[in-house]
């Protein structure tokens, strides 16, 4: 190997092992020669617009992380990979429940999403969070790739996206060959009660050279390492999650194909990995009163995509029904053991039971076509309906015997949600070299909500019971808009700049009848600025991606404490902003070697206070919830030259997440706790022989606590945390 190689190797695994390395992947003019100039940068095709092109060429930031890259790194959920994309940030309940934000656009836990969700183009998940909008960790055993759009996507995607957007993009099946792949693969975790496993597969299988099909499945178990102190039991937080999909797909002639698929996952465990903040009870250690926190997460998406040419017109039909079922008990002793458990049963435990399911079906239908090479254009309309049925029940427990001597309160609050919309994206060609976009999107939603309350604790807050909250109906519309001129200053290096828009829909409030508060808030928007260039260099050998942007989120919607009954409801007040800087780089610096690095600097913070009835306190100038201020990434990859039928490979990365500051607090006495800033690392090596692969990974090599989420119960302080260091192996075959 030369010499110079081997440094460059050694600097890489260095920083992997979170040694102050620093790694730029620049080829200056002395080196060019050793560049392998026959194998460029694998092009990426994304379809962020919803139109494949070379990522290079859209006009928008986006990354995307392939599937398979995703299982070789042993990275399945996205609080594994979030660090891979500028500008996402997550948080997690520990409760198998994550809540995404892109470029700082949060105010925490209980907000509506500002992160949209489609799998294959389908809108998944709830509009409101009263439902359990959460983001799903889609195994990526059959995914293509993960994309993430950062800056508001309200055109093209419609409502809840007015921070970005991530897509989960499914394989097609193939009527080429017979093809397929079987893996398994085992774990430990450091501090963790047992061995981890997973064991994956699937099959393509051509039913004739127009019709094919795939299956696939996996399980896995990952150890718990998240001990409750109290009760002496270990690896509480054990987790378990299986699924599979079946897709079909019929392409009779290059004008006419129809897919199929049907996408299933389930995931739970007996606890969750919440550790408390103890110094005295030790290291990830979590101090319950009850064996409580089990959860259980069921999804399913159902997607037909139509797609036909006729002439020069594209007609494209998405049709999606998807269910997301969650369930969870958890320890509700702080909130209602002495008020209400105790006088009406005599025990000091209480528990929560909550169940939230959201059946959606979505309708898309859009043609695109291109005129005389000048005009682009694509129109479309749009439907979607939301059921979401969900409830909570409160019962007393006997903290000792664990026995339920009775209900406390039954509340179930079903929610609706429709939607109608139509969209028009036009791109003209002044030049070859000059081009311009314009968009727009109306869209109108009309929403229901009602709750009913029965149990022992109508009486104890003076309601008759059962409590009726009658039906409450808003309807709403919303304009949103897109302008992007593009300047290409050759094949390989263009400039742009965006202006978006994205919004949130407004909707019903809970308990506007029993309590005094207003019954329906208002929609809130977001309006971003950016400027951006993306090229490539020295034959495709360089690549890179940088943005400018400001966005101006307005009449944000907060939950505030009504001062007679100090009851939670939503209202829209306040304003704030989210600037930054973004640049991502690749290169192939030397034969077989990928480099991949990525900074991003990012100042979201309210530029108006909170108003005095607020349930969260905050003043212009504070920071937006876990947005951190720096993150980066770095990472490589490493092919070596094939010995026979042998192909050794070297991978690794680290990672940087700032400091961020946890939810806001509830006035300016309450100090705001905050997330201190965690590099991670990752390092890979394996053996490719023939159609088998033997790949030993480890992550978090440091053994970091990095927190995903902080809060507080009482006077115990709580924490989310990244899983501890996990080295494991895993052996697959493909044919």
């Amino acid at each position: 190997m030369p010499i110079d190689k081997s440094l460059h190797l050694a600097s890489l695994v260095l920083s992997g092992l979170g040694v102050a390395v620093v790694v730029v992947p620049v080829v200056c003019a002395a080196n060019e020669a050793s560049i392998d100039q026959d194998t460029p940068l694998e092009e990426i095709v994304v379809t962020a617009q919803k139109r494949e092109e070379r990522q290079q060429d859209a006009p928008v930031p986006t990354t995307a992380l392939g599937g398979q890259t995703l299982i070789d790194s042993n990275q399945l959920r996205l609080q594994d990979y979030y660090t891979s994309v500028p500008g996402l940030n997550l948080t997690n309940n520990g409760g198998g429940q994550s809540v995404v934000a892109i470029r700082g656009l949060t105010t925490g836990a209980g907000a509506n999403p500002t992160v949209g969700i489609v799998v294959d183009d389908a809108p998944f998940g709830s509009t409101r969070s009263l439902a359990g909008s959460f983001a799903p960790d889609i195994d990526p055993g059959d995914l293509a790739r993960v994309e993430v759009l950062r800056g508001p996507q309200g055109t093209l995607y419609g409502a809840s996206s007015l921070g970005g957007l991530i897509k989960f993009v499914t394989l097609e099946p193939s009527p080429d060959a017979l093809s397929g792949y079987a893996q398994t693969d085992m774990d430990n975790v450091s501090h963790g009660d047992g061995v981890g496993y997973g064991v994956r597969g699937a099959i393509n299988v051509p039913l004739s050279n127009t019709l094919a099909i795939r299956v696939s499945g996996f399980e896995r178990q990952t150890p718990g390492y998240v001990d409750d102190s109290a009760l002496h039991i270990s690896g509480v937080n054990k987790d378990h999650v299986n699924g599979g999909r079946f897709s079909a797909l019929w392409r009779p002639s290059q004008a006419l194909s129809l897919k199929l698929s049907a996408l299933f996952q389930n995931d739970g465990a007996d606890g969750q990995s919440v550790v408390t903040l103890k110094p005295e009870i030790g290291d990830l250690q979590q101090l319950q009163v009850l064996p409580l926190g089990s959860y259980h997460n069921a999804l399913s998406s159902y997607t037909a995509t139509l797609t036909a040419n006729f002439d020069r017109v594209s007609l494209v039909s998405i049709s999606g029904y998807s269910v997301n079922d969650y369930h969870s008990l958890v320890d509700a002793g702080p909130i209602f053991a002495e008020f209400s458990a105790e006088p009406l049963y005599g025990v000091g435990g209480a528990e929560s039971y909550h169940s939230a399911r959201t059946s959606k079906f979505t309708q898309e239908v859009r043609l695109s076509a291109s005129l005389r090479q000048r005009l682009d254009w694509l129109i479309g309309v749009f439907y979607t309906h939301e059921d979401s049925p969900t409830r909570d029940v409160y019962y007393a427990v006997n903290p000792v015997t664990l026995s339920v001597p009775g209900l406390i309160l039954n509340d179930p609050y079903p929610t609706t949600y429709a939607e109608y919309a139509a969209f028009a994206d036009l791109t003209y060609h002044f030049t070859d070299q000059f081009d311009v976009q314009i968009g727009g999107r109306e869209s109108r939603n009309s929403q229901g909500y009602s709750e009913t309350l029965t149990g022992p604790l109508d009486g104890i807050l003076g309601f008759p019971s059962p409590a009726i909250e009658p039906p409450e109906r808003t309807k709403d519309n919303f304009f949103t808009y897109l302008l992007t001129p593009r300047y290409k200053l050759s094949p390989d290096l263009m400039v742009y700049a965006r202006l978006a828009s994205g919004y949130r829909p407004g909707g019903p409030n809970s308990t506007c009848i029993l309590f005094p508060v207003p019954c329906r808030f208002a929609a809130d928007k977001t309006a971003s600025y950016e400027l951006g260039i993306k090229g490539e260099t020295l034959d495709r050998m360089v690549s890179f991606d940088a943005s400018m942007y400001y966005i101006d989120w307005n009449n944000i919607q907060l939950q505030v404490t009504s001062p007679s009954s100090g009851t939670l409801f939503y209202t829209n007040a306040g304003r704030a902003k989210s600037q930054g800087l973004e640049l991502s780089v690749q290169a192939k610096p030397l034969a077989g070697l990928t480099v991949n690095a990525w900074g991003a600097s990012n100042d979201a913070t309210l530029t108006a206070d909170f108003p005095a009835n607020s349930a969260a306190f905050g003043v212009a100038g504070d920071r937006l919830p876990y947005s951190s201020r720096l993150s980066g990434n770095v990472s490589f990859e490493e092919d070596f030259p094939p010995a026979g039928r042998t192909t050794e490979f070297v991978g690794g990365a680290i990672s940087y997440v700032g400091s961020r500051e946890s939810e806001f607090t509830g006035s300016a006495q309450q100090s705001r706790p905050t997330l201190p800033a965690y590099a991670q690392s990752s390092m890979r090596a394996g053996v490719r022989y023939d159609s088998w692969m033997f790949n030993l990974i480890a992550n978090n090599i440091a053994d970091k606590r990095g927190a995903l989420a902080l809060f507080a119960s009482g006077p115990i302080q709580n924490v989310v945390l990244i899983q501890p260091r996990s080295v494991g192996l895993s052996v697959s075959k493909t044919f």
